[in-house]
């Protein structure tokens, strides 16, 4: 028996707010589909987040119908769960995955397949603060395994959940994993692939997401999909590349960045899926995200890359001294600027810092997490 395994497929999302990105998570899953008619998979496991949205546009609708369909002309069964993107935050509404069941997708909700001679078990996603508070994991997984009435058949467990060590959540999968019931786990959510283990039993496999939809250079991999050979009880797990548009990251400082430029220069980029860039700075010399992207075109860099994304980090102490304002011929600081508008120190000295504690963050999601257990921060 053979099948593939992928995840976070997340179709539909118009990254950078792009059409051109949205073609490519389109791309990228045909492309999973190639490799599943060229290796001749019995069947597909999908681990969640197959669209973006739990209320995808039509055109992503059309998208998922042509994958399935294809997937129908070449006799492949696909079965997928539920992600946190799949099933929508709090609307109780039919989902674009229960559409798409009416052609032949088969969606398990904490329910079992055993149609192809072998048990394929799925649990959506649910979120780690409702299943510390509310639900003992390891006993739903255990009843999981307990609808079937032919245990002897390859088990399979799909899941998108948050385990650590990936996560923050507090949850690791070997405390709720029963020892020996599932032959192979597959798991979504996290978008970096990780090489299959064995916990308590089961070979245990991350496949990542198809496309990027972060970009991080430490943990720059390829993306694919995995395919499993199984053999008298026991399963290999083979990974197998896909083709994606080119990211690029280059980190400078005042010294460094025109040696950069030069760089980038000299590469020879693919033109028929412009690359994107990312540029992260470190300056003391007030260099703006504005002023390095007017060096990119002044050099006519930015029209080679699909998209640029710059961020430059001020290293001088106070935020507030780093951006200067121009008003007519004259300039002055954001701190010199907000003081006339808030004409009281105590706020002034508030304000600051909330915005030195904001510098810290990496990103708006980390943010985002912040302030949703930290409202007392926003309190002036």
């Amino acid at each position: 028996m053979r099948f593939l395994h992928l995840s976070d497929t997340h179709l539909g999302y118009h990254q950078y707010g792009l059409v051109e990105r949205s073609k490519d998570y389109f791309d990228a899953f045909m492309s999973v589909v190639d490799v599943a008619i060229e290796n001749k998979v019995d069947f597909i496991i999908h681990t969640g987040d197959f669209f973006h949205t739990h209320r995808p546009s039509n055109q992503t609708l059309l998208e998922g119908i042509e994958i399935v369909r294809r997937l129908n002309d070449h006799n492949i069964p696909i079965f997928t769960v539920a992600g946190n993107h799949d099933r929508g935050s709090g609307v109780r509404d039919t989902t674009a995955l229960e559409i798409l069941k009416h052609i032949g997708l088969k969606v398990l909700d904490a329910g079992v397949d055993d149609s192809l001679g072998v048990n394929i078990f799925g649990l959506k996603y649910i979120s780690p603060i409702f299943i510390k508070r509310n639900l003992k994991l390891e006993e739903i997984l255990e009843k999981l395994y307990d609808k079937t009435q032919s245990k002897n058949n390859f088990n399979i467990l799909m899941l998108h959940l948050e385990f650590e060590p990936f996560f923050n959540s507090g949850l690791k999968l070997e405390h709720y994993l029963p020892e020996g019931m599932y032959n192979y786990v597959g798991i979504g959510h996290y978008h970096q692939r990780q090489e299959p283990i064995n916990l308590n039993g089961s070979t245990v496999v991350y496949s990542g997401s198809t496309e990027y939809t972060q970009f991080n250079e430490k943990t720059y991999t390829e993306k694919g999909c995995y395919v499993v050979e199984v053999e008298n009880g026991s399963s290999r797990a083979e990974f197998v590349p896909i083709k994606n548009r080119m990211f690029l990251s280059y980190s400078f400082d005042d010294e460094t960045l025109m040696d950069v430029i030069k760089s980038i220069k000299e590469l020879e980029l693919p033109t028929d899926k412009k690359p994107i860039l990312f540029l992260k700075g470190k300056t003391k010399k007030f260099l703006t995200n504005k002023e390095v992207l007017e060096i990119l075109q002044k050099e006519a860099l930015m029209d080679r890359f699909l998209h640029v994304s710059c961020d430059v980090v001020n290293q001088s102490k106070k935020i507030l001294d780093f951006q200067v304002i121009q008003e007519e011929d004259k300039s002055t600081t954001i701190k010199e600027k907000l003081k006339e508008l808030l004409e009281e120190d105590e706020l002034l000295i508030k304000v600051e810092k909330v915005l030195e504690e904001i510098k810290a963050f990496e990103n708006l999601k980390d943010f985002e997490d912040y302030i949703e257990s930290h409202q007392e921060f926003l309190e002036l």
